[in-house]
């Protein structure tokens, strides 16, 4: 999916973008809901070099960003859940608190979880899985709005 925004904000490697809503982005859930009905794509990756101010292009894959979600929300839920119920079979095995042994399992699954997605996002990042400036569309801080072109 392709959309047009302004660059609001610049980080070393990448930028956060003002876009104006379209129907496809309706669905997507990607971006911050912003004032006077625009979004903001937050961590967008620019290999382009954008400005703040400038018109850019940004390429955002809706696949990914469901697979991001699944990562996000999904797994830790599951590992928090698993954990308890593995702690509880192995405590009532043991004949040891099978509920103080679950929740301990428990916790301790999440926070491998929370290390493994975190990993797993820096992953995707690199695979191109985050959207991206595709092309600077108009600088701003030129006196004359000069054309970029596809990086």
């Amino acid at each position: 999916m392709l959309e047009r925004g302004i660059v609001v904000a610049v980080r070393a490697g990448s930028v956060d973008v003002a876009i104006e809503p379209s129907e496809a982005c309706e669905t997507c859930g990607g971006c911050a809901e912003g004032a006077a009905g625009k979004r903001l794509l937050q961590g967008v990756v620019d290999t382009c070099g954008a400005r703040r101010g400038d018109e850019v292009e940004v390429e955002t894959s809706g696949q990914a960003r469901r697979r991001a979600q699944g990562l996000v929300y999904v797994v830790p839920v599951v590992a928090i859940v698993g954990g308890y119920v593995a702690g509880f079979l192995l405590g009532t095995l043991l004949e040891f608190a099978p509920d103080a042994l679950g929740a301990v399992v428990g916790i301790g699954a999440s926070i491998v979880a929370l290390i493994s997605v975190t990993r797993l996002d820096r992953r995707f990042e690199i695979d191109g899985g985050m959207p991206r400036v595709r092309a600077i569309i108009a600088r701003c801080h030129s006196g004359d709005a000069r054309h970029g072109g596809i990086c």
